[in-house]
């Protein structure tokens, strides 16, 4: 699976807690993982793709820029629709582009990246992140049923596979 599907596939695991998940469980606060709600940790990996499609025509990247909007921290429908937004246009991107990342603000300190290395890396910026929704879900929403490989890389999953094979 290339980056692209991989990244839909990860976007349509979101989409399912999403759309089951009351506003008030979203933005709840939840101890465990630091004070936080799920909305926060939706919030913050969706604006990270998010600055990845805005700035991808610019070649130059800075993840330090994103708008940290708290429609989408606080409202599952307002994240919904940001996730439709990133899965209509991750197909448009060139992956073999050569950009920018700046890895400050003010953007002062530079790396020389490609556009598909960071949709990889915002792939596992995204997994960190729903292996604490994970834990979050599992605190405020107990009987809410994930699917089995969610908030798992998939060279986890697939080595989980060979391994059951074995």
């Amino acid at each position: 699976m290339d980056v692209v599907q991989s990244s839909i596939a990860i976007l349509k695991d979101v989409k399912f807690f999403l759309q089951k998940i009351s506003a008030s469980e979203y933005s709840k606060p939840i101890p465990l993982i630091f004070d936080s709600s799920i909305g926060t940790h939706t919030r913050h990996f969706i604006e990270f793709y998010q600055c990845l499609l805005s700035q991808a025509e610019s070649k130059n990247i800075n993840y330090c820029l994103r708008k940290r909007d708290l429609e989408i921290e606080n409202s599952p429908t307002s994240a919904l629709a940001a996730i439709d937004y990133v899965l209509e246009n991750l197909e448009h991107l060139d992956l073999n582009a050569s950009v920018t990342l700046a890895t400050s603000k003010e953007a002062n300190t530079h790396l020389e990246s490609t556009i598909g290395r960071e949709l990889h890396y915002n792939i596992e910026h995204c997994i960190h992140h729903l292996a604490l929704i994970k834990i979050g879900l599992n605190i405020i929403c107990p009987r809410m049923e994930l699917p089995s490989h969610f908030g798992f890389a998939p060279s986890t999953i697939q080595h989980r596979k060979l391994t059951v094979q074995q």
